[in-house]
């Protein structure tokens, strides 16, 4: 199933309407269009558009009470609104009803598609269900949706972080989610939106690092006519926007000081000016913000403020990288082939064993998104029903020849002179062949646990029970490390007596 963006233009201009038929063409879109009020509406009531273009004055109506109609039936379908007028007051009283932007006749082209794709993506995000795992919580209340994305993954680590959405989704307090990039910070983000009490207002993402400084002061906190050069209507922000919804600033370490100070003073008193402009505007937007910098190494460093990081820090949630939840790796393979399989309408059903290896045996540095466009890849290339080695990437392929060879090569230095490791190797031989002739299935697990847990308590004993020191020693993250700590059932005491 190919996913497409459904634009309804309702506009009683005919050439307005060829010309958004003939601009988003298929595949990639799908155009609906309405030269009145009335078939707009019915329109809409049926096909449920991803993104609506509107002309604010209409023959048989106006442009505001469409506006309020279309919110009244579905309030996360972003609605772009055009006047062909030289005063923008009507489009700026509608943007203040709810509309996503406003467009100027004659139409640009550029801008035009910018608009669009950034509406379309906000759609998405807003109607697409990132699903918890079932026995975690109900799924996000939008029944219109057929398919979402899916956190994957029933590691501890996992656990962990279904747990702090559920506990922290239906508060209204900042949320702070950490992570290396690829992890799913922004999946995990509308996750907590869709199962917030606000589920049913707007979500609004901002991606900080993409923006520059003027622009990014803009975006969020609107403008005035005339505030900066090129300036040239009014424009509302996204905090104004976002007002009873949510608000996602994603890689929000990327700001500058300035734009820290900016963001903190909203943060504490919910108010804040347009650039260029006096008039305070309140605001009642929910702030979730993500960032993949180390902020306690920023502070440090001076580049990033304290008091900020302590308003964000209100409730964290840290998300695991995917070299510390392996055993969620084939759960996620088996989603994308499935998901992929489906969008792009290809019979592809498993993986092979040999390709599920070098899967296996791949650091994956950038996470999810990183596996992600693996499989994807792959589901593409694939020429049969099963994902083979050959349709995996070159550097895939190749980082497992030449780790057979230094495993080789290490075994063979290993049998010639194990030093003073030669008795742990023995007790580790001893335990896996008591283990093979007791007739168990599940022998490198039980080894590894065994070496896992010993290794563990140790640092824990080194370290008098400090975890952030027993972390850095074992090569491990905190979360990690509490992960670990809970499923071997190791447990330290306020004496750091480690049971």
């Amino acid at each position: 199933m190919k996913i497409q963006t459904k634009i309804l233009v309702i506009d009683d201009e005919r050439l307005i309407l060829d010309c958004f038929e003939c601009a988003f063409l298929p595949p990639a879109y799908e155009v609906s269009t309405a030269p009145s009020v009335k078939l707009g509406i019915e329109l809409f009531r049926t096909e449920r558009p991803d993104v609506v273009v509107l002309d604010v004055r209409m023959p048989d109506g106006s442009g505001l009470d469409v506006l309020k109609t279309i919110h009244e039936l579905d309030a996360k379908i972003p609605v772009v609104l055009m006047t062909g007028f030289g005063t923008a007051a009507i489009a700026i009283e509608a943007m203040r009803m709810g509309a996503f932007e406003y467009l100027l006749k004659p139409l640009q082209m550029d801008h035009l598609m910018q608009v669009i794709g950034s509406a379309a993506e906000t759609s998405r995000m807003m109607r697409t269900p990132a699903l918890l795992p079932n026995q975690i919580g109900e799924s996000p209340h939008d029944p219109d949706a057929m398919i979402g994305d899916r956190i994957v993954g029933s590691s501890p680590a996992m656990q962990d972080v279904y747990r702090a959405i559920g506990r922290v989704a239906s508060r209204n307090v900042t949320v702070l989610i950490l992570g290396e990039s690829g992890t799913g910070k922004e999946v995990v983000a509308r996750a907590i939106y869709q199962y917030s009490n606000r589920s049913g207002q707007r979500f609004l993402p901002i991606n900080c690092a993409a923006i520059p400084e003027q622009l990014l002061e803009s975006e969020l906190f609107g403008h005035e006519k005339g505030a900066f050069t090129g300036a040239d209507r009014k424009r509302i922000g996204k905090f104004e926007l976002a007002s009873e919804g949510t608000l996602f600033l994603d890689e929000i370490g990327d700001m500058t000081p300035l734009m820290q100070t900016k963001i903190l003073r909203v943060l504490q008193g919910q108010q804040f000016e347009r650039l260029g402009g006096s008039e305070t505007i309140r605001t009642d937007a929910r702030l979730i913000a993500a960032t993949n910098k180390d902020l306690a190494t920023a502070i440090k460093e001076g580049t990033f403020r304290s008091d900020l990081f302590y308003r964000l820090n209100v409730y964290t949630i840290e998300l695991p990288p995917l070299r510390d939840r392996m055993e969620d790796l084939r759960d996620l393979v088996e989603y994308f082939v499935g998901r992929y399989a489906n969008e792009l309408e290809k019979h592809v059903e498993a993986v092979a064993p040999a390709a599920m290896e070098l899967l296996a045996a791949y650091d994956w540095p950038g996470n999810i998104r990183e596996l992600q466009s693996v499989i994807q890849r792959a589901v593409l290339d694939s020429t049969g029903p099963m994902i083979v080695p050959a349709f995996l990437p070159e550097p895939l392929r190749s980082r497992e020849l030449d780790k057979r060879s230094s495993q080789n090569a290490t075994i063979r230095q290993t049998d010639r002179d194990c030093g003073s490791d030669d008795a742990l190797v023995q007790e580790l031989d001893k335990l896996a062949q008591q283990r093979l002739q007791d007739n168990s299935m599940n022998v490198y697990q039980e080894v590894v646990a065994i070496a896992e847990r010993t290794a563990i308590v140790a640092a824990l004993r080194a370290t008098n029970g400090n975890l952030t020191e027993t972390a850095r020693r074992l090569g491990i993250s905190r979360t990690t490390l509490r992960a670990k700590t809970s499923s071997l059932d190791i447990s330290v005491d306020q004496n750091a007596s480690i049971h």
